[in-house]
């Protein structure tokens, strides 16, 4: 497997933000832990991209990680290992966390 961070002479780097890392590592883990087969990733990943085009993304490339967490979230709820009310409530807690944590510091979820 190709260095996902490894950045080439005139090359853009892979990730615009640490949750697209954070995402592409997990569903790396998920696969390595044979939780998630490779074939079952691509397949999940591709009807989100498809039903996002069909939502109207022009598919400029810079939405391909929304993509992945999509499908993500998507395969944790359909595997029983969340709901949608708790992804919500995490995601609730992170924006209160990131709205009040001073400039520079680390963004902590209570």
């Amino acid at each position: 497997m190709r260095n996902p961070t490894a950045v080439g002479k005139g090359e853009e780097p892979p990730f615009r933000a640490p949750w697209e890392a954070q995402v592409f590592a997990l569903v790396c883990a998920l696969q390595d832990s044979g939780e998630l087969s490779s074939g079952g990733w691509s397949a999940r990943l591709g009807e989100e991209i498809r039903l996002a085009g069909l939502r109207g993304d022009p598919d400029l490339g810079d939405t391909y990680y929304a993509h992945c967490l999509a499908a993500l979230e998507k395969w944790l709820i359909e595997s029983n290992r969340t709901n949608r009310e708790e992804i919500s409530q995490y995601l609730a807690g992170w924006r209160d966390a990131y709205r009040n944590t001073p400039h520079g510091q680390p963004v902590e979820l209570a």
